[in-house]
């Protein structure tokens, strides 16, 4: 893949390509609605603790996210699918000939990594709320919720605001699609301009940012083998008092929590690629199938009925070669006008005396 990316980008081997960058952005638009189903399988058992966690899932989601983003960008001086990916941001104005991240530049791309997405879902649920959704695209406008409320307007400062309210929501139903067009056309515009070397950000708020995503070179990774375990906020050095060292040793678990995210993600996607094929394939349910039981043995003949012959192809009343063969409910093979006539006069099996009706007769049927 480096092969491949170093001679769509040229020269600059420090350059991520395209499809790199657009992994990148993928892995992290699939780790929420990840989030999202696992929080609703187990919500379903355990409502009382997992319900409202679920109503505020985008909220929660940004909290871990805030805290995860924040690890990486300060330790490694990238995301962590940015991480996840060997790449990093680096500063289009070094200072002092160094590219690493400031404080400032943590923050902002916190900013655009956590916040703008929390924004953009509610805003987008907001605009699908107020406009009925698909079933207002699919079935017409009887489904949309635009219709304002026919309240009359208060007077004082409460009736400025309740107008200016209204001409808030009434902007944001006629504006919003055009914002969130011009969102993914810049966005698009960005990725092709990028391919094409026309610029070296992949996205306008890196542009934004002035930073650059570069490839982790084999210097970068010996810095981070020769810093050691990354390093926490809440860290503090030792005083010798029991709390300063509860509080060192839950900054040290994590940090090592976080750093494990880097193994512990593809191991998870692999088992739950794994499991997903394990119930869709065969073996599966070879695996639940329950052995096929052998036949059970027909009822033994009763001393006082017919005898069956040691040839299996003559019929047991008349002796002669069957015709028609038909079989009772009990097994035994017979002619059918016998086996018919025997039933309906006796109602008895000819051979093991046992009750039996001419409906449970059933014909069989031979290659010839």
């Amino acid at each position: 893949m480096e092969f491949m990316s170093d001679m769509l980008s040229g020269t600059d081997a420090g350059k991520p390509s395209l499809f790199e960058i657009v992994a990148q952005h993928k892995m992290s638009e699939l780790l929420e609605p990840a989030l999202r189903h696992v929080t609703s399988v187990y919500a379903q058992r355990y409502p009382r603790y997992l319900v409202r966690v679920l109503n505020w899932h985008e909220e929660v989601y940004a909290a871990l996210m805030l805290l995860v983003e924040r690890h990486y960008l300060r330790n490694y001086g990238g995301s962590f699918t940015e991480h996840f990916y060997g790449t990093k941001r680096v500063r289009t104005r070094k200072i002092g000939g160094d590219g690493a991240l400031t404080r400032g530049d943590v923050w902002r791309s916190l900013v655009f990594l956590v916040g703008l997405p929390l924004a953009k879902a509610r805003l987008d649920q907001r605009y699908e709320r107020s406009t009925g959704g698909e079933a207002a695209r699919l079935l017409g406008g009887a489904f949309a919720q635009q219709s304002e409320p026919d309240d009359p307007v208060q007077a004082g400062w409460r009736g400025k605001a309740q107008a200016a309210w209204r001409v808030a929501v009434r902007t944001f139903w006629k504006y919003y699609p055009h914002a969130n067009c011009a969102y993914h056309l810049a966005t698009a515009l960005y990725y092709v301009a990028y391919m094409f070397d026309r610029t070296d950000y992949n996205s306008p708020w890196l542009h934004l940012l002035g930073l650059q995503v570069r490839r982790l070179s084999a210097a970068d990774y010996r810095a981070m083998d020769a810093c050691g375990p990354a390093s926490s906020g809440l860290a503090a050095p030792a005083n010798g008092s029991v709390l300063r060292a509860t509080r060192n040793l839950v900054a040290r678990l994590l940090t090592g929590g976080l750093d494990v995210l880097r193994v512990a993600l593809p191991l998870s996607i692999f088992f739950y690629r794994f499991l997903e094929w394990w119930y869709r394939s065969d073996f599966h349910k070879r695996v639940q199938q329950m052995p096929i039981p052998p036949a059970p043995m027909p009822p033994k003949p009763h001393p006082d009925g017919v005898g069956v012959p040691a040839d299996r192809t003559l019929c047991p009343l008349c002796k002669a070669p069957r015709t028609n063969p038909a079989m009772a409910p009990t097994g035994y093979v017979f002619c059918y006008p016998c086996i018919h006539r025997r039933l309906v006069d006796v109602g008895t099996c000819p051979v093991t005396l046992a009750k039996a009706d001419s409906v449970a007769i059933r014909k069989l049927y031979a290659d010839s």
